[in-house]
């Protein structure tokens, strides 16, 4: 509850001396009106994971069946209790994955099943170096609680490189011909024709 103290209580400026009796009150009708505020706003926040105290939301996560990891942060923590119902819902779809780790703060994922080189029931998940290395142990309790029964969970670490100088294109494709024909049919050796063609062809490889 943001609310605006300075406007609600400014005073003519004949009044509004610093540091008077009647600024003094101003200032103390302003601290209590806030508290007030505070103790009404109270019992709303703990209703919400990402404003609520700790020890609320542990009450929360409870109820939800998640537990807190050791190594993850209170933030990672707070999101995995507010969503825990849309996790639960979407964890049977690849959609569903991609936007849990998309609002556990892990974006670049992409899901592969059913490999011809390997065997049908892997699912193999494929997450940036970093995000592997920070949160291999979240990704491990995500694969145990939402993980579907029948499928085994792989990760494999992709790399993001910045490219050093954009790909270009160049195409070019030129053909000539050339004939000469002599009406002239008596020397039989005069009549000639000619044909020629010339390509030229540069390309390169365009990545996207």
């Amino acid at each position: 509850m943001n609310i605006d103290w300075s406007d609600l209580t400014k005073m003519p400026y004949w009044l509004a001396r610093q540091g008077s009796e009647l600024d003094k009150l101003r200032k103390g009708a302003m601290q209590f009106w806030q508290r007030v505020a505070d103790m009404l706003a109270f019992p709303s926040k703990q209703l919400d994971p990402m404003t609520a105290d700790l020890e609320i939301v542990h009450l929360l996560a409870w109820e939800r069946d998640i537990e807190q990891i050791p190594s993850e942060t209170e933030l990672m923590y707070r999101t995995r209790v507010k969503y825990a119902l849309p996790f639960a819902k979407g964890a049977g779809s690849k959609s569903g994955w991609i936007d849990m780790f998309k609002k556990l703060g892990m974006p670049w994922i992409t899901i592969d099943e059913r490999f011809s080189e390997t065997d049908w029931d892997v699912v193999d998940l494929q997450l940036l170096d970093s995000d592997v290395g920070s949160n291999q142990n979240l990704i491990s309790y995500i694969c145990r609680q939402y993980g579907r029964t029948t499928r085994r969970y792989q990760y494999t670490t992709i790399a993001k490189m910045a490219v050093m100088s954009p790909p270009k294109n160049f195409d070019n494709h030129n053909d000539l011909s050339m004939a000469t024909l002599n009406t002239n049919l008596l020397p039989a050796k005069r009549l000639m024709t000619m044909d020629s063609e010339s390509s030229f062809l540069v390309a390169a490889i365009k990545q996207l």
